[in-house]
Parts: C-alpha cells; structure tokens; sequence
C-alpha cells in the first residue's frame, strides 16, 4: 500500500536520488547544497512503498506582485518518479495533497514549470506567461544614444542592495513576477556563479537599472544577457551600449526575456530571429480568497455571478456572487436555484479565470474561444473592473 506524507529534512538525500535519476542529472557536491537548502524552505511530499520513496515534488511557499498587491504563493517543482512507479497514480495524489495543503496554508496562487501542458491541465494549471528569446547577431545590436550616466562592474556582495531596489521598484505594481525575499535572491545570485553584474548610475551617481550577464564561452563567443532591469530610458540605453562595447569579441548575443519587452522594433533591422516560448503555467489555489484579494478597478457598484469548475479542488466549484462596491466587497458561495434563475452568469473553468485574473488573456479574448461563457453585455461590463497589464515573470523553478 502507498504512503502519501510530507517528508522532514533529514530524508533530502533520498530526494535528491530520486531527483538525479529522473531528471538525468549529475550529483554534485554543489548540487547537493543547493538542493538541501531548498528543501530547507520548502514543503516536501513523497509516495511510499514499503518505507521507499517512489514518487515526490516539493512545494516553495512564495509571494508574488500582482497590480500593486501581494499575494501568496506555492511554487512546485521536482515533479518526479522512478520509471517503474510512472503512470501509477502517485504524482496524482501528491498534486491533490500539496493543493489541499497549499489552501489550508492560504497560498492563493500556485506556479509551476510544466513538463507537459495538457498532464498539469488536469490538476487545474494553465499557461499564463510567455517568453521571447532573442537571438542578435554582433551587426543587428540596438543602436541607442551615448547617456549622461556610467556603468560599474560589480560584484553581488556589493550592490545587491541596490539591485534588490531596482527590482522592487520596476516590478511591484506588475503581474505574476516574483516578490523574491532574502533566499530567493541569494539562491539565484550563488546558482549563477560565473555570471557578471553591471550597474547604470546616472549623472547623479544614483543606480537606475542593472544587467546580470555571462559568457557562455570563448569558443561559442555567445554574450548571454540573463536579467536586465531598467528605471529609465537613460538606463535602458546606457546598459545595451554596455553590451554593444563587447562586440569585438562576441559574435552572437542571446536574450531570453518576459513577452512584454518587445524591444525588436527598436533594432534598425527587426528581422532578428525571435522566439516566443510557452512558459509557466499558474492556478488560482482558493477562488473565493482570490476574489476578495484581487485589485479590481474601481467603479461604481457592482455584483456579478462567477461560476467556476475546478475538478481538481472542489472548494471552488459552484457559483460565486461577487459583490463590488466603491471602497469594500463582498464573496459568496450561492445555493439557491432561484436566485440563480434571475440573473445572468458568467462562467468558465478554473484555468479560464486565472488566465483572466492574470492577464494573460482578456475576457473577451476567452469568451470569443468559449473558454467564458456568459451574456455579452455582462461581460463588457465586468472586463472594466479588470486591470491591464501583461504578466512577467523571470525567476524558474
């Protein structure tokens, strides 16, 4: 008989077995480390055999921005079996338990990385960020205007509180990226030891963007631009000046980057290579909390009928009466048949909403596919109450 629990720290060298063998990966002692301390602040679940661990995937409790807020979030990873205990039914178990502990935590979001997008369908996760990776030959760099400010190469133990700022600053009011804490921080900057920082300052002295870079090898002569996070059009122009300076020994530059920096059209020739990629895939962990979190805009009075269907976590399923006011807001479950035959319902699946709440695709959109179902004029209306945005998101896991 099989054995679904959560696992202590202790047992982080079965995991990492586990890990190393189904994901093909080396053990290394730096690996192990890193792998130990994420198990440190994680939630770790596995399915037993006979005492075996067989099957598991660990839970990062998190937070994410969205339009200004914060909201908590559980971030999966480390799905994985052994061949032999594969198409059994564990990773199954292990995805409903972690969401039934995810809602009791009061994660209200919950991100993961798929394998496959139709396998995390049915646990009630959709796509909801894209990517696009640049590829730029040394000839088709941007030609910007020389700036007022200076670059700084730096190391991470000195400017990380700057960059902490810059971050904060440019992110906090965005859609889906990470609000990274301490550990998040440290553990990105030490897993990208042979990467490179550079700070803009302007003529005030004052940091305004950074870029975070490496080489991926002399031979390749590939200039990887990893993270670049700017304040200001100063900022923007001076940091891709700094990777221009390195044409003379880069051929090819790479830039793998959120769908919202569609900077192409800014390339004298736009026809580089671009790529768009799927990317991570978000559910909505508890609807009723969600709704009464979520920024709407704010209108005058509004109540509006939501129904949701959740296979994969039946607290959400039924029908949601929101209600909006100017300055509060009111969520309830509704059970009575007659008040739902007097008014018009809008209605999609779990994975529909969290698409909507985070704007990956506009209600619209979703209704003209009949992802949303619903009277029009409801729905015109209720799309005013969303704010805009595209969802960005650079931190994998």
């Amino acid at each position: 008989m099989t054995e679904y629990k959560t696992m202590p720290l202790d047992q982080y060298k079965e995991m990492l077995d586990l890990a190393s063998y189904a994901f093909n990966i080396e053990k290394t002692e730096k690996r192990e480390k890193e792998f130990k301390e994420l198990c440190s602040v994680s939630v770790c679940y596995g399915a037993f055999q006979d005492e075996t661990l067989m099957s598991q995937l660990i839970v990062r409790p998190m937070e994410v921005y969205l339009h200004g807020k914060t909201f908590p979030m559980g971030g999966i990873g480390y799905v994985s079996s052994y061949p032999e205990n594969r198409g059994g039914g564990d990773i199954a178990q292990l995805m409903k338990l972690s969401l039934e502990k995810m809602n009791e935590q009061d994660q209200l979001l919950s991100y993961l990385s798929p394998f496959s997008y139709p396998f995390y369908r049915k646990y009630g996760y959709e796509q909801s960020f894209d990517d696009i990776q640049y590829t730029i030959d040394v000839s088709e760099l941007p030609k910007t205007q020389k700036t007022p400010g200076t670059i700084r190469r730096v190391q991470w133990e000195e400017a990380k509180a700057t960059m902490k700022t810059l971050y904060k600053n440019r992110y906090q009011t965005s859609i889906g990226p990470l609000k990274r804490n301490e550990w998040d921080w440290e553990f990105l900057m030490t897993s990208r030891e042979e990467s490179h920082i550079a700070l803009y300052l302007d003529e005030k002295g004052e940091a305004q963007g950074y870029l975070i870079y490496s080489f991926k090898g002399q031979d390749a002569r590939t200039f990887v631009l990893q993270e670049m996070v700017y304040l200001s059009h100063p900022a923007f122009s001076g940091l891709w000046n700094f990777v221009a300076s390195h044409k003379a020994t880069f051929y090819t530059y790479l830039y793998k980057t959120g769908e919202s920096e569609k900077i192409a059209y800014l390339l004298e020739n736009p026809r580089i290579k671009q790529e768009l990629v799927p990317s991570m895939m978000t559910r909505i962990v508890n609807m009723e909390q969600f709704l009464l979190a979520y920024p709407f805009k704010e209108r005058a009075p509004q109540t509006v009928y939501l129904k949701v269907e959740d296979l994969a976590a039946p607290w959400n399923t039924g029908v949601w009466k929101l209600e909006l006011y100017l300055t509060d807001r009111k969520v309830s479950r509704v059970t009575n048949e007659q008040e739902l035959s007097q008014v018009s319902l809008l209605s999609g699946t779990i994975q529909a909403w969290t698409q909507v709440f985070m704007n990956y695709r506009t209600i619209e959109e979703l209704h003209f596919f009949e992802r949303i179902q619903g009277d029009e004029q409801t729905l015109a209306d209720f799309a005013k109450r969303i704010p805009e945005g595209t969802p960005v998101l650079y931190d994998y896991f």
